[in-house]
């Protein structure tokens, strides 16, 4: 290694005592130009740092304008190669040494000499993003700037990208510096507006409280759309209709079995704990309930086999719901195409409700969600949404929504930079189109239905031919209606215009208006934003990279970024990178949404949220994760009673500390938290017995919605002449009376516990932890507006 040769061993740090307001550093990645070798060159040329008056080096010319601009730098960072590529017959890191040499003797290079602890090298192994990252996180940390000035224009992209992200990730300020415009310095995140930005999140997710407590011109609204997705009535049928809601929508809102679809659906898009009790209530009523119309195309015997599969899925003492669904499927045949009966047929159905009922499904990964949803739910989700009264409530109020479980849709944004001379056929780009679209492709079967992949190339007046011929064989060779892709441009490649760039990438992806309906054309109803770094002109990259991370703040989406490059047999290749880039505006309104999440206890829900967040977020992640298994998980095999008890002692205290105001959600959330996770069926039986205020929560909690209120007012039809001599309510118990129930029956657990044991000190670590969590995430999110 060179004598500045980053060694963090040796790397002098910067001590608290210490001026931050010193000069930034400025780093540049050492390319070509450095050496005097023309864009894009193949073959060997002899080697000329210095260059001359008409041949002005790189850093000659960022030198002269930043003296023109009267900035100072600190320190010199140079970023090269260790691997032999393009015309070089040695790694690149050897002609930093050696500039390095130059800038550091007494005639100095490009017109600056700098004494010698002033100059660093940093060595990477690749010219790749994904390996300039880490060495450029370790030498920012070591060196601690109070700024950056990263050069841009020359040497490797995804060099200097690896730069910007590390800059990102180590909070380290990073000015971009085009090369032949000094004066046209700007930083990315001033590209970005993340203002206004935060009801996007909120809307799309329908977290319905928050927006309440967001928007007071609308929070009546709101409110109801609240306790329309825990599934209570009763605040609608108190309310009076007024001119900002009709009375067909008020009394919308007080029918139970369409409250409870909207609430299934809600929760659904969300992967919220709730969603594996109602799939089992909302099959049941769907399959109990058809319409006339659908009936009347149902043989009678497929009819009975039906009916007599619901009464067995709404019976509480009964398990293994899955294995009766498929019983019931052995019976009918043909299928009918009747919707509800297509659901009891199809396999796809039959294997998602086998693996998502079970108590435990809400502890696996989010990852391991099952996606796409069955075809014929999704089917039944579109029906339902058709009705939906929300579309019309916004648009009442000039707000569109999002479709409830999305489009499947996935943006992909992607430059396209010039052809090399040697290859005609561009045989390069093609193979490069398709990896970027197989690599799309992989993404949008994670999604919650098949949607497509809409490809936008950006182009400049040079590229438009390469972008539109990738589009022609983009669209050949994807599967019908797989693929939706177009041309942006032409953009100009003037250094000076990234902001110009940014903005009409904006206002194109812009053009096509919303619908808030599965089925709309419009980019903002993406699921996902991707964005595809690779080669191109800085300008054009760092303007779709702005645009981009923009995008998915106001489409209220997942961003995303990868690399594309070559591997050493040149084959193209398309590798994900992380995060990162969400630290520039989504993390905050992830933060911001599973902080609202972790309140209302759905914890997996801010478990799944956080895992879309940039690695600064990652032990936040872990936490909320962690946070959710000690709520929801199964208890050791080796856990004694006592400890058991205690266990259950802690949740019962957070239920009612956390969800005193959810009658519903606390009684039902209480019993799932408890069995059969900590006490098996078994156990459970026996405690009912010995656990009054227990049984009565329990009873409550099957009276709910979300478990059998719906399977009960039916048996009440069919055996009674008249329902008014039904004691079942619609509306949830009061909230004194649970939260009561609550605390008795954390006493009562209290009381099992062996001689000596009974102490109640610790019954509150779960609520120090959930309050803890809380605060975490309020402050990560606290920028979120």
């Amino acid at each position: 290694m060179g004598p500045r040769d980053v060694n963090l061993t040796s790397t002098p740090v910067r001590t608290e005592t210490e001026a931050t307001d010193t000069p930034p550093l400025l780093i540049h990645p050492v390319g070509g130009g450095d050496l005097g070798w023309p864009p894009m060159a193949t073959s060997p040329s002899p080697i000329d740092f210095h260059g001359g008056p008409d041949d002005r080096r790189p850093l000659r010319k960022v030198f002269d304008g930043l003296t023109e601009t009267g900035t100072e730098i600190g320190a010199l960072l140079l970023v090269a190669t260790t691997n032999v590529h393009g015309p070089s017959r040695q790694p690149f890191v050897e002609h930093a040494q050696r500039m390095r040499t130059l800038l550091c003797s007494t005639e100095g290079l490009c017109g600056r000499s700098f004494p010698d602890e002033h100059v660093h090298t940093v060595q990477v192994a690749e010219p790749t993003a994904r390996h300039s990252v880490e060495p450029m996180k370790q030498i920012l940390t070591a060196l601690d700037p109070d700024e950056c000035i990263l050069t841009s224009g020359t040497g490797s992209y995804a060099i200097g990208a690896g730069v910007l992200l590390a800059g990102i990730e180590t909070g380290k300020p990073v000015t971009l510096l085009p090369v032949d415009a000094t004066s046209a310095a700007y930083r990315l995140a001033d590209l970005i507006r993340p203002h206004d930005t935060l009801r996007n999140w909120l809307l799309r997710h329908r977290f319905w409280d928050e927006l309440a407590a967001a928007d007071d011109t609308n929070a009546d609204i709101w409110r109801l759309l609240a306790a329309r997705q825990r599934a209570d009535i009763s605040l609608a049928e108190a309310t009076i209709a007024h001119p900002g809601l009709r009375a067909g929508h008020l009394g919308k809102l007080t029918e139970l079995w369409p409250t409870v679809q909207a609430a299934f659906f809600e929760r659904l898009a969300r992967g919220e704990a709730l969603d594996h009790s109602l799939l089992r209530t909302w099959f049941t009523q769907r399959i109990s309930k058809p319409t006339s119309k659908e009936n009347a195309g149902v043989p009678v015997s497929v009819q009975r086999v039906i009916e007599d599969l619901a009464g067995e899925l709404g019976d509480p003492e009964a398990h293994g719901g899955a294995a009766r669904i498929k019983e019931a499927r052995r019976r009918i045949s043909p299928v009918p195409r009747a919707r509800h009966a297509a659901l009891v047929c199809d396999a796809e159905f039959i294997d998602f409700f086998e693996k998502t009922t079970p108590h435990d499904a809400h502890l696996a990964p989010p990852e391991a969600r099952h996606r796409p949803l069955p075809s014929s739910l999704l089917v039944n989700a579109d029906q339902w949404e058709k009705s939906d009264l929300v579309p019309t409530l916004l648009k009442e109020r000039g707000l569109t929504p999002w479709p409830v479980l999305g489009s499947g849709d996935i943006l992909v944004l992607m430059c396209v930079g010039m052809a090399p001379k040697n290859d005609p056929g561009d045989t390069e780009g093609h193979a490069a189109v398709r990896k970027v679209i197989d690599w799309a492709s992989r993404h949008r079967g994670s999604l919650a239905r098949p949607g497509r992949v809409r490809l936008r190339l950006l182009a400049s007046d040079q590229t438009m031919d390469r972008a539109e011929a990738w589009v022609n064989l983009a669209r050949s060779t994807a599967p019908a209606g797989a693929l939706d892709g177009a041309v942006f441009g032409p953009f100009s490649t003037e250094p000076d215009g990234v902001t110009d760039i940014s903005t009409a990438i904006l206002a194109d992806l812009g053009k096509a208006k919303p619908t808030g309906r599965y089925g709309s054309t419009s980019l903002r109803d993406v699921d996902e934003v991707l964005l595809v770094i690779n080669s191109g002109k800085p300008v054009t990259v760092n303007g779709m990279i702005a645009a981009g991370v923009q995008w998915s703040l106001e489409a209220a989406c997942p961003l995303r970024v990868a690399e594309l490059g070559r591997d050493r047999a040149l084959r193209s290749v398309i590798r994900e990178a992380d995060l990162t880039l969400c630290r520039l505006g989504v993390d905050a309104r992830i933060a911001r949404l599973a902080s609202s999440a972790v309140r209302r206890l759905d914890t997996r829900t801010a478990w799944q949220l956080l895992s879309n967040a940039s690695p600064s977020l990652t032990a936040t992640r872990n936490a909320a994760a962690e946070f959710h298994g000690d709520l929801y998980g199964t208890a050791p095999l080796a856990m004694d009673t006592d400890a058991r008890y205690a266990l259950a002692c802690q949740r019962l205290e957070l239920i009612a500390h956390a969800l005193a105001d959810e009658p519903w959600p606390a009684c039902y959330t209480a019993i799932e938290s408890l069995r059969p996770g900590l006490f098996n069926w078994g156990p459970w039986k026996l405690l009912m017995q010995e656990a009054p205020a227990l049984r009565s929560l329990n009873r409550l909690r099957n009276e709910s919605p979300y478990a059998h209120l719906l399977d009960k007012l039916r048996d009440a039809k069919r055996t009674q002449p008249s329902t008014k001599n039904i004691r079942l309510s619609k509306t949830p118990p009061s909230r004194d009376r649970v939260v009561e129930l609550l605390h008795q029956s954390a006493t009562e657990l209290r009381a099992l516990r062996s001689a000596g044991n009974h102490s109640n000190e610790r019954d509150q670590d779960l609520v120090a932890r959930y309050t803890r969590l809380g605060e975490q995430l309020d402050d990560l999110g606290k920028d979120a507006r």
